[in-house]
């Protein structure tokens, strides 16, 4: 019978080059990913600013700013965060927690809105206190018979009317939406979409619904 003590070294050795290989690998493939969005954006992003700077947040994280945008928008921000796929374990517990990868962006317009909602799906990874929180603010419920997935709540004049309409915009490029925000404080509009096919979806048409989202906060 093998003695276990002299089985301990080589065991840790084998699970290092697991770890350590799996870092470099989930890495690799998010880098790469971050390479096709990029690709993906520049039929896109030019809709909303044309200079923007990038930095990557640790290997998950691919962050987007526009320090000086297009009208509607005065500035923005756009990240792309993707599942934890460079620690082994992390990326095992965020999947089974429904965690997928996310495109967010937020944005903040050349006015404020005269209206607030929320319109959200409940099971979402990034929305898990929205419904507590509006309903902490007593929001009144809209209804969303087109999308039973989703939620919606608003606030103000306007939101009631504005509801139906800014969700059809946000589903309209074929991304499925995960969070539509609107806010009077900034950021004044922000949307989590899972990320699409990036062969299927076209990046023009999802920023194109944001600049048209934002046109119709501002006109309220």
């Amino acid at each position: 019978m093998p003695n276990l003590e002299s089985l301990t070294y080589p065991l840790l050795v084998v699970l290092a080059v697991i770890i350590i290989g799996w870092f470099a690998l989930g890495t690799q493939f998010n880098v790469r990913k971050g390479d096709r969005v990029l690709k993906w954006l520049h039929e896109g992003m030019p809709l909303i600013g044309e200079k923007t700077t990038m930095h990557w947040m640790g290997s998950s994280v691919l962050q987007l700013k526009i320090a000086k945008g297009k009208a509607p928008y005065r500035s923005s921000e756009n990240l792309f965060v993707f599942e934890p796929r460079d620690v082994l374990f992390l990326w095992a517990l965020s999947r089974m927690q429904g965690r997928r990868d996310l495109i967010i962006f937020r944005g903040t317009l050349n006015a404020s809105p005269s209206f607030e909602l929320e319109i959200f799906d409940p099971k979402g990874w990034t929305t898990q206190s929205t419904k507590r929180h509006v309903e902490t603010k007593n929001w009144s419920l809209a209804e969303l018979s087109s999308q039973p997935d989703l939620r919606a709540y608003y606030s103000g004049n306007g939101g009631a009317q504005a509801v139906a309409s800014l969700t059809a915009l946000a589903i309209r490029s074929g991304a499925r939406l995960m969070r539509l925000s609107i806010h009077r404080d900034v950021p004044n509009v922000e949307a989590h979409w899972y990320m699409p096919n990036l062969d299927q979806v076209s990046a023009r048409d999802l920023y194109s619904s944001l600049r048209e989202i934002g046109d119709q906060a501002i006109r309220g």
